[in-house]
């Protein structure tokens, strides 16, 4: 079990005591976008566009790429909440700015770190911090409380969650291969899986 999280520095409960269930997660995600198809595949474009837009720059996509992220999970957690998808609330990543920004670059840092050490340590490294977008987008932490929110949330599942990091990879590669348009819809059903996730090894605030 994952080990509790300091409620103070939450904003919230201690984290609660769920399971793993990959295939449960890809299923619910599949329900979800499915049932709003049209409007997350606008939110992938969107994504992506953007993101390849900021990308011309040297440090363009290490501005937006957080942002974006955590504006992509308050999309899907409102939805979770029963509030009506709007797209132009991606934009509300950017309230977040520098606990996004920041905690993107460390973990992307510490990722390619990992990645240089036979691959396999980059890809557990990721899994520790899967959720720091959605402890940002969803408990309004800082940079590092998120950081550390997540790999602490986590701890307790690092085999099963570094498993559904290589499918999530899987999934996008497979979108790549399908022209690139997959991803279009391979992204969005990857953030939704991964809300998923959390919101039953971590609970979504219902404020």
């Amino acid at each position: 079990m994952p080990e509790s999280i300091n409620p103070t520095a939450t904003n919230s409960s201690p984290v609660s005591q769920g399971t793993v269930n990959i295939g449960s997660w890809f299923s619910r995600a599949w329900e979800i976008v499915s049932a709003d198809f049209s409007n997350f595949v606008i939110l992938g474009l969107i994504y992506c566009a953007m993101i390849a837009v900021a990308s011309s720059t040297v440090v363009g996509a290490f501005l937006v790429v957080g942002p974006l992220s955590v504006g992509f999970f308050i999309i899907i957690f409102n939805k979770m909440k029963g509030i009506p998808l709007k797209i132009g609330d991606i934009a509300r990543g950017f309230d977040y700015f520098l606990a996004a920004v920041l905690s993107n670059i460390l973990v992307g840092f510490f990722v390619g770190l990992g990645t240089i050490f036979c691959i396999i340590p980059g890809i557990v490294v990721a899994a520790l911090y899967l959720f720091v977008a959605p402890f940002i987008a969803d408990k309004k932490l800082d940079f590092w409380e998120a950081m550390e929110a997540s790999r602490k949330s986590i701890s307790g599942h690092v085999f099963e969650l570094s498993i559904f990091i290589f499918l999530l990879f899987i999934v996008n590669l497979i979108g790549v291969l399908l022209c690139v348009v997959g991803l279009l819809a391979s992204i969005p059903l990857s953030f939704v899986a991964i809300a998923v996730a959390y919101e039953d090894l971590v609970g979504v605030n219902k404020e």
